[in-house]
């Protein structure tokens, strides 16, 4: 084993260049995750949030992103936190639509490649795919700009 120094009495290796940057990429990174979920918990509900401009600028947004096949009625869906490991009635409940709508929206975004079900006792459970995850965080980055800009009107009359 080859020490290169000694911190105090603890001798400092020579992966210890490798290990320090993993463990500050770690850190860094539960940092940054723990503030994205204090912004998205600011949010208000999908059912007092959703007016059309809101929605309009998440499907812009979806669009610049090669997503725009993706319909209106499909934003409440993708609403944080998703309709990640959720059933069509527990998104319905979460953003005050009608069970129907919900399932065919789910279907929908089935059909798209962004969520699938999982088969099951009872009702099916939804999971995003990798394509849905991605979804979903424009989705994120969008609300969360629209509501930033919502917030200073001083600012977005001037651009």
């Amino acid at each position: 084993m080859l020490v290169i120094a000694h911190i105090g009495k603890i001798p400092v290796e020579e992966y210890a260049g490798f290990v320090v940057p993993v463990i500050a990429l770690y850190a860094y990174g539960r940092a940054w995750s723990r503030r994205r979920r204090r912004k998205l918990a600011s949010l208000p509900p999908a059912s007092q949030a959703l007016d059309e401009r809101t929605i309009q600028f998440v499907l812009a947004r979806w669009s610049e992103d090669k997503h725009g096949e993706l319909g209106s009625g499909l934003v409440a869906l993708m609403y944080p936190p998703g309709p990640d490991d959720t059933t069509a009635a527990e998104l319905a409940q979460r953003i005050g639509a009608e069970r129907a709508s919900v399932e065919r929206g789910l279907a929908e975004l089935a059909e798209l490649g962004y969520v699938e079900s999982e088969p099951g006792e009872g009702e099916q459970r939804v999971s995003l795919t990798a394509e849905g995850i991605h979804l979903l965080n424009i989705t994120e980055d969008a609300l969360l700009s629209a509501f930033a800009e919502a917030a200073t009107p001083e600012r977005s009359a001037t651009s």
